[in-house]
């Protein structure tokens, strides 16, 4: 063993066990911080003791003969690389730095220097670390700009793009793909962004990355989608900024233009010994290792050099090769910047950062046309360019670069805000975060603003539907687009809102055309109040609220597309009837005033932007009137009783005609009953039965089912949905319960349309109403059917004393209060048995019994007295019916839930007839309104 074999030996025994020393001192520091232990360590003792590992690291980096920074590039090259360094705790230095920069936070003084010896320290160890630990320094690095003071961000800069990102990101995998640094590019940029308020950081990094990997628009993107408010903001304007329009006609952009590197910081000479030292920017490279060290005793290798000091150097080691420095972008030109373009369409379509092509541009990125691009990048030059185009259209992107950017467009468009929003909550989880170094969502207004309408040329520009469009993408997408219309309907004015009214009327609805019309059904779904799942973006949707709230808000964004002609007649006549549903079935009552606001807005003749008259507008409900059956007329009569419970005003013309519509295919159905009965006690041909038996002809509209209330995401009520369960289960009974809200409608609406009472027979409100009532007789088989009582409390036999009562209300409106003549007398009861026998009794007779009949009748007085009233002409025919009738029996008074028209309660408990003898009561009264029906026909 020779001497100097055996000093080097000792060397590094005695390197090892300070090496180890220090390591337990850096290991006290951290474990006093964490505990704030008294005296905590200052910054500068820190700072001192990570300055000798820099300076070990060197000193060993130096001894080295081969190149550490050619090797670290290629990864199959680690363990030649690790092999030809002395075996010292490099992974447990590394440990220890990140320890002590999670408790960073704690240092009371020195701060500044512990942050600077930090840096230096990541720099020195990057050539000793193994390849996991390599592909989490990037992001070391940059998250030490959320710990140390602002005074240090522009050497945080410098560090990651000069020191650590070129020997990192450039790295490939062993099967060619991007390394796990590559991976790490979008958390390092949102990072940056987060926590640095100066643009120029910025500008620097990303065109350091762009310099370093291709599809840096990728990783920005995810920034755009995932990152907070601040970030997503400085990452849409660079986005716009530097990458060439994709749209020349859909944007001006020479209002986004702004200068973002006004104060930006050359990167200055590095040589300890420079002329010009701390204002020569550096110009040149060198990668040798041992020369870098020996020209710049404290800073890890490349060593980068101006003119002066690189020619210097070079005359000393000629051999030396250096590398040029590309310079950052002094102006981003819309037109090709190649000297020799003969294009005719000189606009920008790429922009290239390698040497050989920056070489032309005074060592600056260059842009070129379509023209220009292809003739320097080709099959036969410009392989290996590092190139950025034009973002490509969604549908051409890879899966997850496509994912980046529907995310992306739905987070720029949700940080639109109106004015009355206190959107500090948002940004309020983000500002705690960052509330101890100074960065706060300060976003402006404009800003938000900004971001929106970066989302919309995203949107309208690179997301053009086609037909291979997967819906989940196309839904999210339309519904985050109908909640910014919603948000910018009412958060600007002047300026701004005429910029945003023309990017709606110029590009946003010609996009939403072409999704109706190649995805109509899709275009249907997220219209709806409970759309598929994956369009429940934005707005309430992201929200914990109430089905009234949820309900009340997509309503807003309904009505904020009408103006925009997005909803035509055929949408309308297939949206409205699942709102109506769902407002039926979602809404308790006691919230249904919440909806009256917005439905007025919606469905009042006088108030809604709707490009179509009143009866265009209820053609909705009007249609389900017209040859449908009556559990689909019954859902109809239930938005229209909801309608006017919240006092929104239908035109009496087209209810007469809904109802008289509804009311006419109801008869029709009732007669085909009747001559079934018939032909079937009868004898006849079988081709006559056939004939009469066959059944009216019935639409195909069914009713709407709202299902998905119960899955609704966010939902807090504590209350059920509403569910409209009825006993009645054939075609009388429903038909008779579409009567009773009939006339519940038609009497509340008149007193809500002032129709002045006892106006008498010469009003066409008076002829509806008397023709309506004629038709519902036969219909709804009140008084003509068979109907046997099942049960002490008989559900129809209390629907027949309610539609009596209405009808009675309806023609006390109407009748006049001074008798023209009186009503004939109602005929006697006479017994068939009995006819031969018996001659009419006196008049006092027949009264005192109809006055026995009228009590034995009646549990209870009507709460309007008929009296005798006195009806003429027209509505004789009623009035006998009614007047035949007597007195209406009506329930012992019960506690009564709320009605739309006063009389109206819920039908399973409207009245109630206590024993088997009142069954048949009722039976005579029906018996009675039978015959003076067949008087009337």
């Amino acid at each position: 063993m020779t001497g100097s074999f055996r000093v080097q030996l000792v060397n590094m025994g005695t390197r090892g066990a300070a090496f180890q020393a220090k390591l337990r001192c850096l290991h006290e520091y951290h474990v006093r911080l964490l505990s704030n232990q008294i005296p905590t360590p200052s910054g500068s003792d820190i700072a001192n003791t990570i300055k000798y590992f820099s300076q070990t690291l060197l000193t060993v980096l130096k001894d080295v003969p081969c190149s550490p920074l050619e090797m670290i590039k290629d990864p199959s090259l680690d363990q030649s690389r690790m092999s030809s360094y002395p075996n010292l705790e490099y992974q447990n230095l590394y440990n220890a730095l990140t320890m002590l920069l999670d408790v960073a936070s704690s240092i009371q003084n020195g701060l500044n220097l512990f942050g600077k010896a930090l840096l230096q320290c990541l720099g020195c160890i990057l050539p000793f670390l193994d390849k996991d630990l390599i592909d989490n320094l990037p992001y070391l690095a940059a998250s030490s700009i959320s710990v140390l003071p602002p005074s240090l961000h522009q050497d945080i800069i410098n560090y990651l793009c000069y020191y650590i990102l070129p020997f990192t990101i450039t790295r490939q995998s062993d099967d060619d793909q991007e390394c796990h640094a590559c991976q790490s590019v979008s958390a390092v940029i949102m990072l940056v962004f987060q926590y640095s308020n100066n643009p120029a950081h910025h500008c620097q990094l990303l065109e350091s990355l762009m310099r370093l990997k291709h599809n840096v628009v990728k990783d920005l993107l995810c920034v755009i989608a995932y990152g907070t408010s601040a970030s997503r903001a400085s990452a849409a304007k660079l986005l716009f900024y530097y990458w060439p329009a994709f749209d020349p006609n859909l944007f001006d952009r020479k209002g986004l233009l702004c200068k973002f590197t006004n104060n930006l910081i050359p990167f200055v000479c590095q040589r300890e010994s420079c002329p010009n030292a701390g204002n020569a920017e550096a110009v040149k490279v060198c990668y040798n290792h041992c020369i870098s060290i020996l020209y710049a005793v404290d800073s890890p290798p490349p060593l980068y050099l101006c003119i002066e000091c690189a020619n210097e150097i070079h005359r000393d080691h000629p051999d030396l090769s250096f590398g040029d420095i590309l310079h950052p972008m002094q102006q981003v030109s819309m037109i090709c910047e190649n000297k020799n373009c003969r294009s005719s369409d000189k606009s920008a379509v790429s922009i290239c950062f390698s040497s050989e092509c920056a070489s032309y541009n005074g060592n600056h990125p260059i842009r070129y046309c379509s023209q220009c691009h292809g003739n320097r990048h080709n099959s036969r030059r410009g392989i290996d360019h590092i190139v950025h185009r034009s973002l490509p259209p969604m549908m051409m992107m890879d899966a997850e670069m496509q994912t980046y950017m529907v995310e992306a467009v739905i987070s720029l468009l949700r940080e639109a805000k109106p004015l009355n929003l206190d959107f500090g909550r948002d940004s309020s989880s983000d500002s705690k975060g960052s509330a101890g170094n100074g960065t706060q969502d300060t976003l402006t207004l404009e800003d938000r603003q900004l971001l929106g309408r970066y989302g919309i040329w995203l949107l309208v520009g690179r997301c053009k539907p086609t037909a291979d469009t997967p819906i989940e993408i196309l839904g999210r997408l339309l519904s985050m687009l109908f909640h910014w219309f919603h948000i910018t309907a009412y958060s600007y004015d002047g300026q701004a809102e005429s910029t945003l009214e023309k990017l709606k009327l110029e590009h946003v609805c010609g996009w939403l055309k072409d999704v109706c019309d190649s995805h109509y059904k899709d275009f249907i779904d997220c219209l709806l109040p409970h759309p598929p799942e994956y369009s429940r973006v934005g707005g309430h949707w992201d929200t914990l609220a109430s089905r009234t709230s949820h309900l009340k808000e997509g309503l807003q964004r309904l009505i904020c597309l009408i103006p925009y002609e997005i909803i035509n007649q055929q949408i309308w006549d297939t949206v409205m009837p699942h709102w109506m549903e769902a407002v039926t079935n979602d809404v308790p009552e006691k919230e249904l005033p919440e909806l009256k606001i917005v439905l007025s807005k919606i469905l009042d003749p006088d108030m809604s932007p709707l490009g179509f008259d009143a009866k265009a507008m209820y053609n909705f409900v009007t249609i389900r009137f017209e040859k449908t059956t009556a559990k689909v007329q019954q859902q109809a009569l239930h938005w229209l009783q909801n309608l006017t419970k919240l006092e929104i005003l239908i035109p009496l013309t087209q209810l007469f005609a809904m109802f008289g519509d509804g009311v006419r295919i109801m008869k029709h159905g009732m007669q085909a009953e009747f001559h079934t009965d018939k032909i079937g006690k009868g004898s006849g041909s079988k081709i006559a039965r056939d004939k009469e038996l066959q059944p009216p002809r019935r639409s195909s509209i069914s009713p709407v089912v709202e299902d998905d209330s119960g899955n609704t995401s966010a939902i807090s009520d504590d209350e059920a949905p509403i569910s409209r369960h009825t006993e009645f289960s054939t075609d009388a009974e429903h038909n008779l319960t579409c009567c009773i809200l009939m006339l519940d409608i038609l009497l509340k609406q008149m007193e809500l349309q002032d129709i002045e009472q006892h106006s008498g027979i010469y009003t066409t409100v008076c002829d509806g109403v008397c023709r309506l009532l004629k038709c519902m007789v036969t219909a709804a088989k009140v008084g003509l059917g068979n109907h046997i009582c099942s049960s002490k409390e008989c559900g129809y036999c209390e629907a027949s004393v309610m539609w009596h009562q209405l009808s009675t209300k309806l023609v006390q409106y109407l009748a006049p209060l001074d008798a023209v003549r009186p009503p004939d007398a109602p005929l006697p009861e006479i017994i068939d048995d009995e006819k031969p026998s018996r001659k009419s009794p006196p008049e006092s007779e027949k009264e005192s019994k109809t006055r026995d009949r009228d009590v034995s009748l009646s549990m209870a007085p009507l709460p309007i007295p008929l009296g005798p009233l006195v009806v003429p002409s027209i509505l004789d025919d009623v009035g006998k019916i009614i007047i035949m009738a007597g007195p209406v029996p009506v329930a012992v008074p019960q506690p009564e839930p709320h009605s739309v028209g006063g009389v109206l309660v819920h039908m399973p408990h409207v009245c109630s007839i206590p024993d088997r003898g009142r069954e048949k009561d009722i039976s005579q009264f029906i018996h009675a309104t039978d015959e003076v029906l067949l008087n009337v026909k």
